[in-house]
């Protein structure tokens, strides 16, 4: 859904940082990908407000969970890790 995608940009209006969100309504999931921001754009603030625009847009859609990457940056902003994934080899 391409109205869910976040695009900031700078003062030129060129691209400084893009959100990408995937919606899948059938288990109320919010899938975030990819989060990118040019390198001197970071540490700004511009991640975590893509970040707080697509929570608000998927929220007024029914989303219960979003996905997203499992850098350190998301925990420091205060999301929490509610999957574990494991993955098993057949032998």
């Amino acid at each position: 859904m391409p109205q869910l995608d976040v695009v900031i940009a700078d003062e030129a209006e060129e691209y400084a940082c893009y959100a990408g969100m995937w919606w899948t309504p059938e288990n109320h999931l919010a899938y975030m990908e990819p989060l990118c921001t040019i390198p001197e754009y970071q540490h700004k603030g511009l991640a975590t407000a893509a970040l707080t625009e697509m929570y608000r847009r998927t929220k007024v859609l029914g989303a219960t969970h979003m996905t997203g990457g499992a850098d350190g940056f998301y925990k420091k902003i205060g999301y929490l890790s509610a999957v574990k994934w494991t993955f098993g080899e057949k032998q």
